[in-house]
């Protein structure tokens, strides 16, 4: 069935009100009283009460009904600069490795070079995909996180051999004056669990990926402890840390704690979103603190489901 609009709806309530006042109101005059006079003086009251309650009701509506139209109007311009943020952010973010793989591919196509240095050209335009297929693979995990297409698929798993692996693929990607600890809070029997692996190893790596970029020297430190029947992750870095102000929209998409610095931060902003949905999919919550200059510790919980072995 159609909704009626909003100006129908309110002048067709205002003729019925208006209506049913002036009939019931009339009759209820002339069980008071048959004096003409006093009928007219009374009829004259009723009229401005009637006035008066209307506008009194017709302004409450339209400042409620002003009210939603203005949060859309502001939900709509944001949604409007996100966009923009969006396409100036993606634009930067796919153009520079497009570059760079039709740069060298052209270089290696058109000379002739020994083999170490056509390594060297491969490895880059290797890299180069990579990150744009990283870049794809995020945006097409937003959609369906956003879109509500994404499925949880529970799984059994020893947890501390996910954090094994994780430690093994991060690694080698940390920055030499960087040190890398994990510390794992349960042991490996009662770290046989029930949840999505592969959401679980996302948000891992994705919060991992983050301290290494913003880490320039010091120290990240992947840890989990059992905590009120819920496993409590925390990945903490000794970097630039996160200002007050950026703190509210931390967790949106396409918006960077670092926006200022896109020349030496690279990424779409989409990373503590995906974040942020999976950890919701998996019935967790996540946070973080954080000090300039001082680094950032981002935590998360998950139920704990043990696992039958």
């Amino acid at each position: 069935m159609k909704k009626i609009k909003f100006e129908y709806r309110i002048t067709l309530l205002y003729l019925l009100i208006g209506g049913l006042w002036i009939i019931f109101s009339d009759k209820f005059l002339l069980t008071i009283s048959s004096d003409q006079e006093l009928l007219t003086e009374l009829q004259t009251y009723k009229g401005w009460f009637y006035v008066a309650t209307t506008s009194v009701l017709l302004f409450l509506l339209l400042k409620s009904h002003l009210k939603k139209l203005r949060k859309a109007e502001s939900e709509a311009k944001k949604s409007n600069e996100l966009k923009t943020s969006f396409l100036q952010n993606i634009s930067h973010e796919i153009r520079t490795p497009m570059n760079s793989i039709i740069g060298f591919s052209d270089i290696l196509n058109s000379q002739k070079f020994n083999e170490k240095e056509a390594n060297q050209f491969l490895a880059i335009i290797r890299n180069s995909s990579n990150q744009l297929l990283y870049i794809v693979n995020q945006l097409l995990d937003i959609s369906m996180i956003e879109s509500g297409n994404v499925k949880v698929y529970d799984n059994s798993f020893t947890l501390n051999s996910m954090i094994d692996e994780i430690n093994a693929a991060f690694s080698p990607l940390v920055k030499e004056s960087i040190k890398f600890e994990v510390k794992k809070g349960l042991s490996d029997d009662k770290s046989y669990i029930i949840t999505d692996a592969g959401k679980l190893r996302q948000v891992i790596m994705n919060l991992l990926s983050n301290a290494n970029k913003y880490t320039a020297s010091g120290s990240i430190k992947l840890s989990y402890v059992l905590e009120d029947e819920m496993l409590k992750f925390a990945v903490e870095d000794s970097g630039i840390g996160i200002s007050p102000d950026k703190k509210a929209f931390i967790f949106q998409r396409f918006q960077k704690a670092h926006d200022e610095q896109k020349e030496t931060y690279d990424g779409v902003g989409l990373g503590l979103s995906i974040c942020y949905g999976n950890v919701k999919l998996l019935k967790g919550d996540i946070g973080f603190s954080s000090a300039i200059g001082k680094g950032s510790t981002f935590n998360f919980r998950i139920p704990y489901s043990p696992a039958s072995r």
